[in-house]
């Protein structure tokens, strides 16, 4: 191209005018078969949600763009006229369209199908010439009116920001791939999904948790005369998560102790405490294994009620944590104890990591000033992506930390380990190293993990183990 008071050099095209393009389109699309035609005002061109295999070169008149809300309502989101493209992104991808489309005026359109599209690509230069400086135009146009109405709001988001870098640079490779076009639009659904997942999941998850608390108050009155079964009901509530090797040890002290109860039931005892155990003493000592297997099942009832109660507590969490990522609400931060909101994950995670050898270095007890649901967040992440990297029956370790600056945490595990090339990619968002089946990820969870530690001025690292596998290491301040 030139600035218009070159000459072009040898073999390159001049620039066409949006309005001389339009002209030579016409006389190349007149040879397809294709005459423009005159649609009334009012007409509707595109569905939401519907397939669309035509696309639409605007000539004269003008179209209305608008998208349905959560409540049904019709919100107008751009006006087109001569020169613009309708259908362009669902007509090249496939997918459903993304608005509604009708005449705002009476227009006189060029349509092409998708053969119509394909044929003149084949045979015309000229054609592909002209139809790709009208894509390459409408984008940028759209691109423009994305930069305008971003400078106009009062606080930029992260999220606008990372939309509008990724839609510079989709119009810049648009002229080489098609590729990049198909990636935007599925970001942009995503985001919808999102948003539309955690605000389904908050209803349910309510309800549940005002269902527990009930339960756990009137539970105390039911035992008010059984002091005992109240006392260890209360002690499996707040009963903590014990890691394989001190359940090894636990239960190897029990079997000691009470040879003639055999293994299976002294693994239930594994949890009680020693103020629990000296509670079943007499009928443990008289061999009245009936009596302190009814104690146990109230036991084991305040326990899962707190396994209910942390779940939940981690969905509502996760709905937070969401919203958090695109920036809807903020959570308050508190002094928290680092081995909490382990133990806590730990209990929420079991059905994953019972297959595992886990092993807990855990240090003394290390305080931060955080917000407990997205280091909770943090630590299921890493735990779930550890889960899925290693084979069941190898070790999993967490282990924990401190020195002048930072209180960390570390989780290693014993799978092949990261690619070198993907070592930082993937902590971005939508790069996964799973591959399909029942190991598909979003790749959003390391993605998530990064930027709720760096909301805590902290850090998230991974690195590769001299002899396999991969560690990941969260760093966070004292403050």
């Amino acid at each position: 191209m030139t600035d218009g008071n070159e000459k072009p050099e040898q073999g390159e095209l001049p620039e066409l005018s949006t309005e001389e393009a339009l002209k030579r389109l016409v006389g190349r699309a007149r040879a397809l078969g294709r005459e423009p035609e005159h649609i009334p005002a009012g007409s509707q061109l595109l569905y939401e949600g519907h397939i669309n295999r035509t696309l639409y070169i605007l000539l004269e008149g003008s179209a209305e763009n608008s998208k349905s809300d959560t409540k049904g309502s019709s919100i107008q989101v751009d006006l087109i006229g001569p020169g613009s493209l309708l259908g362009i992104l669902s007509f090249w991808t496939g997918r459903p369209a993304f608005t509604d489309s009708v005449a705002a005026t009476d227009l006189t359109v060029l349509r092409l199908e998708r053969e119509d599209f394909e044929r003149g690509v084949a045979q015309d230069p000229e054609f592909t010439r002209l139809t790709q400086q009208l894509f390459v135009t409408n984008l940028s146009d759209r691109y423009r009116r994305v930069v305008r109405l971003n400078l106009e709001v009062a606080e930029l988001t992260d999220e606008l920001e990372q939309e509008r870098n990724a839609l510079r640079e989709t119009v810049e490779d648009l002229k080489q791939t098609r590729t990049q076009l198909i990636y935007q639009e599925r970001l942009a659904t995503m985001g919808q999904l999102l948003a539309g997942i955690a605000h389904e999941i908050n209803n349910p998850s309510a309800s549940l948790m005002k269902s527990v608390e009930f339960v756990t108050q009137e539970m105390p009155a039911l035992f008010k005369d059984q002091p005992v079964s109240a006392q260890l009901f209360a002690a499996g509530f707040s009963a903590p998560f014990l890691s394989s090797e001190e359940s090894r040890k636990r239960l190897q002290e029990l079997q000691t102790r009470y040879p003639e109860l055999g293994r299976a039931f002294c693994r239930r005892l594994t949890r009680l405490g020693e103020e629990e155990l000296h509670l079943l003493e007499p009928e443990l000592t008289a061999g009245r294994t009936e009596h302190v297997s009814n104690h146990l099942r109230v036991f084991e009832v305040g326990a899962a009620l707190h396994s209910i109660h942390l779940a939940e507590e981690r969905i509502r969490r996760l709905v937070q944590s969401v919203k958090s990522y695109s920036r809807e609400e903020n959570q308050e931060s508190c002094s928290t104890h680092l081995e909490n909101c382990i133990r806590d994950t730990l209990v929420v995670l079991n059905h994953r990591l019972k297959h595992f050898e886990l092993r807990l270095e855990l240090a003394e007890p290390l305080v931060v000033q955080c917000c407990p649901g997205d280091i909770n967040q943090i630590i299921t992440n890493l735990l779930t992506n550890a889960c899925d990297a290693t084979e069941p029956g190898n070790a999993i370790v967490i282990r924990t930390g401190s020195n002048e600056d930072w209180v960390w945490m570390e989780v290693e595990d014993e799978g092949p380990g990261i690619p070198e090339e993907l070592l930082e990619a993937i902590f971005e968002s939508n790069v996964t190293t799973k591959k399909g089946g029942t190991e598909f990820g979003l790749g959003l969870g390391l993605a998530i993990s990064r930027e709720l530690a760096h909301k805590h001025k902290g850090t998230l690292t991974a690195k590769n183990l001299p002899a396999g596998g991969a560690l990941f290491r969260l760093e966070l301040p004292y403050w």
